[in-house]
């Protein structure tokens, strides 16, 4: 199934489906917002897919936390207040009660931005202490979540340290 066809079912108000990918059942969009508003918080991911021209917004959880019981689909049916679920191959499929779970979704949207707009701003100004030396700069680079960063995120925490580096060589007279 592409991205395109599960962002058109996150948009059904009749439905709210877990993909399964991989290790990990994800959802997308509206749905990520009801998950994250109704059955457990978790940090919402944000991307710009190129084939469906659009910021796509999701959620992801090991299938183990599923299996071993510590979030299971009958808690996710109660807490989501859904008549039922269906299992098909790669996805879980929960017919809702109530439609207007997901009527809100634009504001959620916005909240979501506000909130990373807020995270960088607060990521970007810890780099700029006047405190910090090359050791630190290192640790920060030996620490950095690649893994669990997006290219935009890799690319201005490099320019962030790179503006770290011009200021240091400045203040010890280097440039």
């Amino acid at each position: 199934m592409t991205t395109a066809e599960k962002i058109d079912s996150a948009i059904s108000n009749k439905y709210f489906t877990l993909f399964k990918e991989g290790l990990y059942y994800k959802c997308y969009n509206e749905d990520a917002m009801v998950f994250v508003k109704n059955v457990k918080e978790y940090k919402v991911s944000g991307k710009f897919i190129k084939s469906v021209g659009a910021d796509v917004y999701s959620i992801g959880f090991p299938v183990s936390e599923v299996e071993k019981g510590k979030l299971t689909l009958e808690f996710i049916t109660k807490k989501i207040e859904a008549k039922s679920f269906e299992i098909k191959d790669t996805q879980v499929v929960f017919l809702l009660n109530d439609g207007s779970l997901k009527y809100d979704y634009k504001e959620w949207i916005d909240t979501i931005q506000e909130q990373n707009i807020i995270e960088a701003a607060q990521e970007s100004s810890s780099l700029y202490n006047p405190q910090l030396d090359t050791t630190t700069i290192i640790s920060m680079i030996k620490n950095y979540d690649l893994a669990n960063s997006t290219p935009m995120q890799g690319l201005g925490f490099i320019q962030e340290l790179k503006l770290e580096v011009q200021r240091i060589e400045k203040s010890n007279g280097n440039i």
